[in-house]
């Protein structure tokens, strides 16, 4: 793994503890500048080993949102394509991590996320939550 990917991600293990954030945003930010904006979510799950926490891994796209020149649009139209594909329990549990509904169509969300659940009883109870959140929410 990239020195700066694995410091960003033991800045994020420690700060993740406290209230906010404070480090974490400017390695991230030198991330973004070392590995570009392009096709950024699947080069870093293609960088970071299986041993690191998927939900460590998703507090990582997180905050690259708020780093990325479109707001992590980009990278979450990638995690999209992971939901689709349904085939990788480690893209798919980052995926459902992350603080943004997966899919600008509700109708389509809901579809996605309602077959990962038949498929995967573990996180059925996950895909559910998240459906009903986005039910509840003012555009869903």
């Amino acid at each position: 793994m990239h020195p700066l990917l694995k410091q960003t991600l033991d800045i994020i293990a420690i700060e993740r503890k406290a209230a906010e954030y404070d480090l974490a945003f400017d390695s991230v930010r030198e991330v973004v500048s070392v590995f570009g904006e392009l096709n950024l979510a699947n080069r870093l799950f293609e960088e970071i080993p299986e041993t690191v926490a998927a939900g460590l891994v998703g507090d990582l796209f997180n905050l690259l949102a708020w780093q990325t020149t479109d707001n992590g649009s980009a990278m979450t139209r990638e995690v999209e394509t992971w939901l689709r594909e349904g085939q990788d329990a480690r893209k798919i549990t980052i995926a459902l991590s992350l603080d943004v509904y997966p899919f600008i169509d509700a109708h389509e969300m809901y579809q996605v996320v309602s077959k990962i659940a038949a498929a995967n009883p573990e996180i059925a109870e996950r895909c559910q939550a998240l459906i009903t959140l986005r039910k509840a929410s003012p555009n869903g």
